[in-house]
């Protein structure tokens, strides 16, 4: 029998599943880390030119919450 048929150890999909807590919950955060309204707009498939947004006091690339963001959203 060829070597590449042998089974030895983990299968091939164990090298690329998450088996560190720690590197998943980095990743979850960096998911959820503050974002420009508009990517939090896109990332619900909303169009940003066709919602209400209340954007006063934020700048033009100034990242915020998600939640902040659903709290500053007008026609949810």
């Amino acid at each position: 029998m060829s070597e590449r048929f042998k089974s030895e150890g983990a299968g091939k999909g164990d090298s690329s599943r998450i088996s560190d807590i720690n590197k998943f919950s980095r990743n979850m955060e960096r998911l959820y880390e503050k974002k420009t309204w508009k990517f939090w707009a896109a990332w619900e498939g909303l169009n940003v030119h066709n919602i209400e947004f209340d954007d006063e006091g934020l700048g033009e690339l100034q990242k915020i919450s998600y939640s902040e963001y659903n709290s500053r959203l007008k026609n949810k």
